[in-house]
């Protein structure tokens, strides 16, 4: 009898855990999808904010401001001039990238070489037809790369684009983790840059949420997409978190609701 007690007990136990197991997952994840929402809401926000504001009005990025549901956001804006192009960049400069990236000039070397023998033309297999034209269509193309570790490729990603056609990406449209990145020294007059008035560009929402829940969404996004389109999203991607950035981007503090932010530049 005593045993058959404690039997029952250790499977009531057992429910009891398994119960408060779910509830807790099930809350983890409806608190990452309400982040995930309130990024793309952050992201939705700039490209309005920016697109209708006067140009006496334009907003500075990086913008901090407080969401409707008390979500923190910092939003950036990364200009593509000022990455590494996958499809044109010289030899050098993705060795430096890559060099930078790794620590390691002999597998920053490899990696820029295995690039660039990726875009040559191939032969097709009726030699009628010539020579077919390879170029990376997408950054996530990057993971077909040898030597391309998942830690790297993650690294990487917010570094290189397929939409600036440079060999040499511009410094002073390169992002403060670009910069870091290759130890340049960041101008005065181009700390906070606005929105580009053409071209295309990845807007970072990163959202911190009430309950510590973190998630960022990033948006490959381009100016006069076309057809009578003001812009177009191209590509979205998770973010991962930024290890060399300073604490101070964290937003802190009181912060201004991003509502009355694209108020403001509306008006």
């Amino acid at each position: 009898m005593i045993w058959t007690l404690g039997l029952i007990t250790l499977l009531g136990m057992a429910v009891i855990v398994g119960a408060r197991y779910r509830t807790k997952t099930s809350s983890n994840y409806a608190s990452v999808t309400a982040a995930e929402m309130a990024a793309e809401s952050a992201v939705n926000l700039a490209i309005a904010t920016a697109l209708t504001a006067a140009p006496e009005q334009a907003v500075n990025f990086p913008l901090r401001c407080r969401l409707p549901g008390g979500e923190r956001a910092t939003i950036t804006v990364e200009e593509e001039t000022g990455k590494i192009d996958l499809n044109t960049a010289s030899a050098a400069a993705l060795t430096r990238l890559f060099t930078a990236l790794t620590g390691d000039q002999s597998r920053g070397t490899r990696i820029a070489a295995q690039i660039i023998e990726f875009r040559k033309p191939k032969a097709q297999i009726t030699p009628a037809a010539g020579p077919a034209e390879t170029r990376f269509t997408t950054v996530m193309q990057l993971d077909q790369i040898d030597g391309m570790s998942p830690r790297l490729f993650r690294t990487a990603l917010r570094h290189v684009t397929v939409r600036s056609g440079r060999p040499e990406p511009d410094m002073e449209a390169a992002s403060p983790a670009m910069l870091r990145l290759l130890n340049v020294e960041p101008k005065q007059a181009t700390a906070k840059r606005g929105l580009p008035t053409g071209g295309s560009m990845t807007i970072r929402a990163d959202i911190s949420a009430l309950d510590g829940t973190r998630f960022i969404r990033e948006a490959l996004v381009s100016l006069e997409g076309g057809n009578g389109r003001p812009y177009v999203i191209r590509e979205w991607r998770r973010g991962d978190i930024d290890s060399s950035s300073p604490r101070q981007e964290r937003p802190q503090g009181a912060a201004r609701a991003c509502l009355r932010v694209r108020e403001a530049a509306a008006s």
